[in-house]
């Protein structure tokens, strides 16, 4: 289930998602652009070892397979919206799962999260909002060209900003977003070719590499044995 957050805090925060689950349930966890808390009611498990009950994660370069039982809430940030809340260099969460006791003194609960980060202070870039809204309702579909024409910025002057605010390139946070509106798109009953090129690729084998690479899996395995719970979490009933 997805809830929206407080008027305010939605340039920064894209919804709060809740999963639930009683029995310890594997799962898939792989990029979608965006950073993110998690609160755990029960247990997480990462490479055999247990997470804080309350952590925060950067981008994510690799898929990463996860384990949870108990429900959880993930704060699910825009892509600069975790540095913008809290003036931490994106970079410096890329690939990590923070205690949140280390960011904050008092860190929130998963009741008092949204009055909370109401009340920071806000580290606002509004070239990087404007640019990955574009890059959003472009579905990804932009060359760095087409980037710098939009923001005025050179490639390297862009890429500077862009990192310390998401974490990553723009044109990585482009191929993410491409990737994500084709697995969206997809269908078990219906041909993988058009979607292939709905979405901007020249041909099926570049579509099936950055699916994988993203997710681990191929279109077809994903459409036939995993059920999605959100966009960047997919629960398991096979073996991978």
């Amino acid at each position: 289930m997805q809830v929206l957050p407080s008027i305010s805090l939605r340039p920064f925060i894209r919804h709060y998602l809740f999963i639930e689950n009683a029995v310890r349930t594997p799962i898939r966890f792989f990029s979608d652009g965006n950073p993110g808390i998690v609160f755990c009611n029960g247990e997480i498990i990462l490479d055999q070892e247990y997470l804080p009950a309350a952590f925060a994660y950067g981008q994510i370069t690799r898929y990463k397979d996860l384990y949870y039982s108990g429900s959880l809430l993930i704060v699910v940030f825009r892509p600069y919206g975790l540095h913008a809340l809290t003036g931490i260099p994106a970079t410096e969460l890329n690939d990590q799962f923070v205690d949140l006791s280390l960011i904050f003194k008092q860190p929130p609960t998963r009741e008092t999260v949204d009055a909370f980060f109401t009340s920071l202070q806000q580290h606002t870039c509004s070239l990087t909002q404007a640019t990955i809204d574009y890059i959003d309702q472009q579905r990804g579909q932009l060359s760095m060209v087409q980037l710098q024409h939009f923001t005025g910025y050179q490639e390297r002057q862009l890429e500077r900003r862009f990192k310390a605010s998401v974490g990553i390139s723009p044109t990585r946070y482009c191929k993410i977003v491409r990737t994500h509106t084709f697995l969206k798109s997809l269908k078990k009953e219906e041909k993988i070719t058009p979607v292939v090129f709905e979405n901007g690729y020249c041909d099926q084998s570049h579509a099936i590499k950055d699916f994988k690479k993203l997710t681990g899996l191929t279109p077809r395995h994903y459409l036939h044995h995993n059920f999605p719970l959100a966009s960047n979490f997919l629960s398991r009933n096979c073996t991978i």
